[in-house]
């Protein structure tokens, strides 16, 4: 799953602009064969025009997985620079 991370890592800050207030869901098979469900919603982070904050949340459909997901999260800046 890092790939699928790696891949919204790459995207420039104008790409995240135009998906500001949108979430993907979309399913991934693993290297080990397990079916992964993971999201991500892309938001400002507290201002308008400044951080974009993309939240990704991944889950083997287990049961500790559906009570507590893996996360991470991205925040932009303008600059295109990663934090």
């Amino acid at each position: 799953m890092e790939e699928f991370v790696a891949g919204l890592r790459s995207r420039s800050y104008h790409e995240w602009q135009g998906l500001v207030g949108e979430q993907d869901v979309s399913e991934r098979e693993g290297s080990s064969g397990v079916m992964y469900q993971i999201e991500w919603e892309a938001c400002w982070d507290s201002l308008a025009g400044g951080d974009i904050r993309v939240m990704v949340s991944i889950d083997d459909g287990s049961l500790a997985r559906f009570i507590v997901p893996l996360t991470t999260s991205l925040l932009i800046s303008p600059e295109d620079r990663l934090r």
